[in-house]
């Protein structure tokens, strides 16, 4: 067997900071936000208030900000908040406030004035359980509350109401989810990175299967099955 050593949780802010390199990597090359993207260009207002929790490269609240939004951005992972002020600097962003601090850190009762609230693939990811960080969003009072996430990644029952908010939608799309290399190399640095071993014969068969070229990069094919629901608060 191959020498192995215990991969670094992506529960983790450490996880993050390490992994910041391959998802801009990835940002580069995916559409897998367009139509959260698209959902929330037709729900939103100008002027709202609104939390991206673990706002990442900044997908989603740079587009808010373009359109008028007053957004913060909660990232607590320094390499991923250095991508996201490449963007900002990169896309002339603004109106555009970043926060370092984690969702476990945050009191909702600092949210109570919030138009909206974001939480893409990311309460899973926190320090503390599903349920409580979730619990913690409609805590807050937020007059609406945007969840997004794979749906392989929890086993979550969507519910019409949850105490003063109803369920306005929830709908789930199938998105390419492949990660693009400019060479071999790269994507075995990558999985190294990522699963912490030295990769062993038997995966190399496994990822030939997966792999093919296109537009001059070696694509590792994937899918992912996302999930999209919007509560709003009832008066």
């Amino acid at each position: 067997m191959g020498e192995r050593s215990k991969p670094i949780t992506a529960a983790s802010i450490e996880f993050w900071d390490h992994y910041a390199k391959w998802y801009k990597l990835w940002m580069e090359h995916t559409r897998y936000h367009q139509m959260i993207v698209e959902v929330l260009k037709r729900m939103i207002s100008p002027g709202w208030r609104v939390l991206d929790i673990g706002a990442g490269n900044g997908v989603l609240s740079i587009p808010l900000s373009y359109w008028g939004c007053h957004v913060t951005a909660l990232e607590p992972s320094s390499g991923m908040r250095s991508l996201l002020e490449e963007e900002i600097s990169e896309k002339k962003g603004k109106g555009l406030k970043i926060d370092e601090r984690s969702w476990e850190a945050i009191c909702p009762e600092e949210l109570l004035d919030y138009d909206l609230i974001i939480a893409c693939n990311s309460l899973h990811l926190t320090q503390i359980e599903f349920g409580e960080a979730l619990e913690k969003v409609f805590q807050t009072g937020a007059k609406n509350i945007f969840f997004i996430y794979e749906i392989d990644s929890l086993s979550f029952q969507f519910i019409p109401f949850y105490k003063n908010y109803r369920l306005v939608f929830s709908g789930s799309y199938e998105v390419e989810d492949s990660f693009a290399y400019h060479n071999l190399g790269e994507l075995l640095e990558h999985r190294s990175v990522f699963c912490r071993h030295i990769t062993q014969s038997a995966d190399m068969m496994d990822l030939r299967k997966k792999i093919f070229f296109r537009e001059d990069h070696f694509w590792l094919k994937d899918t992912s099955q996302v999930m999209m629901s919007w509560w709003e608060r009832i008066y």
